[in-house]
């Protein structure tokens, strides 16, 4: 048994045997009213008799469940008691209710309990005037399984298709679309519960609480108008270990002519063991306007986190496919604050020593997923007053930001830094995971800034650094492996940091005289001071290979070439000594003796253990070859001598002297 209730206005009700009635049309307005009354309460009278006589809970309860059985195929069970009241408000009340999975087994969807109640009176008139909506308990799980799908699918198969025999005749069509006024005094949920588990990751996050009301809700669809008072939602959560909770605020929401305004206020915070201090907190307050004309948008949204003052401009151009514009300004963020600290390095972990490296495959959850590029659509600025970010610290950051078709571009983006300025842009591609990265950093101090970014302290002085790279891969070691393009350093005053030319020079004395070599480890104590420093890097592979170092210093020139392994962090150098013939004081008297040698060192190993060594077999040859030309520098010497004194002699007879 089905029960179809309908109503229309009380003219068409009555009119066809009272209201046109001949002995109706000689009455008194007041008597006409009465009777129009009278009658009305006996219809309404006779209609709750006779659903009250044919109204059975269990009945409805099966058939019900028998209709979703058919066209679902899932079971519904309603457990609670079903109450029906028809007068002063038409009322429906439900216990409890569940909505099986497709298996039939476990609970896809459940309420604990539901009421509605609508005023009767203005259904006469075509007005849907509800004095509650209330929802208990409702529970939700979505489900996305191994192979992608939806454990709603089953439920959505139906929608993507209708069959053209479902097309309603203009008729219908025509009374489906009268004018509707809509008049609920609020609506509620309580007690919420939804999860989304995802079985191609294992992670689930749940909403354990949401609460959701509103005030007074009114519409008419005439005048397309919409009002709601007080709409409030707050709601509590987890996802894996971490846990957040939300609440916003909208005091009113108004919809004329399709367009939307609202402000509202909120809050939003995070609980995870993964943040330094453990929580943060957000409140929110702002504005939103839509028009539904134009499928645009816009949002205005401004918060604070800890010290910083963080303003959000939103434009949404359009909403399929999705377009938008923004522009984010943030006075100051320290970013490295709420980020967990950096894992140290695994000990003993093997490094090869020659040969060609092997590829690494990294773990799964190392992978680096840029699929979320393809559905980004949109342009925007942030800038950034002072920002520090894995370390580094930078001001007046200004980066113009877009996304489309599967890229982000940033540029152009510059800033200050360490004294110095950038200028540059990044690029990155979802297709092939690819990432580019052009930078141009002028007059800065390059100790500070390996300082922030690597915690080393290789170099001292300042200048500028330029970068022409580009990588791909699916983890950052293929991304280090995969390294290439280009970069040049040019420094002035300043120097390089482990390495003690000078003495590694004294200590050569030794090795000429014995013909034997030792090795040391660099040493954060030691240096080698110069007055202008240039070198330039081809990479190709993730190794940059270098040939024109140019070192100069009031004592020393230093050149030399080799290879900076990036992929295995690993260093193979030769650099090449050589003794100016300016060299003045102390350290140059003694050294000189090394004037027209080239002393050839060689810096080898990890950059966390880089040793140094002088090579014997080429300081030997250039001893000795230093010697020969010595040899003969003194031979020819000695024959001048004997020359000149030979001619003097001449000289002297022929002159008579």
């Amino acid at each position: 048994m089905v029960y179809i209730f309908e109503h229309k206005p009380a003219r068409d009700l009555l009119g066809s045997f009272l209201l046109d009635h001949p002995e109706f049309e000689s009455m008194s307005v007041m008597r006409k009213i009465a009777v129009v009354f009278a009658v009305l309460f006996a219809l309404l009278a006779v209609a709750a008799g006779v659903v009250y006589a044919l109204f059975d809970a269990e009945a409805i309860k099966r058939q019900i469940s028998e209709q979703v059985a058919a066209k679902t195929g899932r079971v519904l069970t309603i457990g609670g008691d079903v109450g029906l009241s028809v007068w002063p408000e038409l009322a429906v009340r439900a216990g409890r209710v569940s909505l099986s999975e497709a298996d039939g087994k476990t609970d896809f969807a459940a309420i604990d309990s539901l009421r509605v109640a609508v005023a009767v009176m203005p259904l006469l008139s075509g007005r849907l005037e509800a004095r509650e909506i209330e929802i208990d308990g409702l529970a939700l799980t979505l489900i996305k399984r191994r192979d992608g799908s939806l454990n709603i699918d089953d439920l959505l198969a139906g929608q993507k298709e209708k069959p053209a025999g479902d097309a309603k005749p203009a008729a219908a069509t025509a009374e489906d679309s009268q004018p509707l006024q809509v008049d609920i005094a609020g609506l509620a949920l309580r007690n919420a519960r939804f999860t989304w588990r995802d079985q191609t990751t294992g992670k689930t996050t749940q909403l354990s609480s949401i609460d959701f009301s509103t005030g007074r809700l009114q519409a008419d669809s005439a005048a397309a108008t919409l009002a709601i008072d007080a709409l409030k939602l707050a709601t509590r959560g987890s996802s894996g270990d971490d846990s957040f909770e939300f609440a916003i605020d909208m005091p009113a929401i108004r919809l004329a002519g399709q367009r939307l305004e609202t402000p509202f206020s909120g809050n939003l915070g995070l609980v995870s063991s993964k943040l330094p201090m453990r929580s943060l907190k957000l409140p929110l307050s702002g504005k939103l306007a839509v028009d539904l004309a134009k499928s645009s948008a816009s949002l205005g949204l401004d918060t604070w986190l800890d010290e910083s003052k963080i303003g959000l401009q939103l434009a949404v151009e359009r909403f399929s496919p999705l377009f938008f514009n923004f522009d984010l300004k943030v006075d100051q963020l320290n970013v490295d604050r709420y980020l967990p600290p950096k894992a140290s390095a695994s000990a003993g972990q093997a490094t090869p020593t020659g040969g060609e490296a092997p590829v690494a495959k990294g773990r799964a959850d190392d992978a680096i997923d840029l699929s979320a590029l393809n559905e980004l659509n949109f342009r925007g600025r942030v800038a950034i007053g002072q920002l520090q970010a894995q370390g580094l610290k930078v001001s007046a950051l200004d980066a113009r930001i877009a996304a489309a078709n599967g890229r982000l571009d940033i540029s152009p983006m510059t800033a200050k830094l360490y004294g110095g300025s950038l200028d540059g842009a990044l690029g990155v591609n979802a297709r092939g995971n690819v990432f580019t990265v052009r930078q141009k950093l002028a007059g800065i101090d390059i100790r500070a800034l390996m300082k922030d970014a690597i915690d080393k302290e290789p170099l001292e002085g300042r200048g500028s650094l330029s970068l022409d790279v580009n990588t791909r891969g699916a983890n950052a070691d293929a991304l280090k492996r995969a390294l290439a393009g280009q970069a040049a350093l040019e420094l002035r005053d300043g120097a390089v940091r482990g390495v003690n030319v000078g003495k590694m020079l004294r200590d050569a004395k030794a090795v000429l005289k014995s013909g034997q070599v030792g090795s040391a480890t660099a040493s954060t104590t030691e240096k080698t001071d110069f007055s202008e420093l240039t070198a330039s890097f081809r990479i190709a592979g993730g190794v940059a290979r270098n040939d024109d170092l140019a070192m100069k210093s009031p004592l020393l020139r230093l050149g030399g070439a080799g290879d900076i392994d990036i992929g295995n962090s690993r260093i193979d150098y030769l650099a090449k000594v050589s003794i100016v013939d300016t060299a003045q004081g102390q350290e140059g008297k003694e050294l000189a003796e090394f004037r027209g040698i080239t002393i050839p060192i060689r810096l080898r190993g990890s950059f966390d253990k880089l040793s140094y060594s002088l090579e014997v077999g080429d300081l030997l040859k250039d001893a000795a070859k230093a010697k020969v030309e010595e040899k003969k520098q003194e031979l020819k010497q000695k024959a001048n001598e004997k020359l000149q004194e030979k001619l003097g002699g001449k000289l002297q007879g022929l002159f008579g002297k």
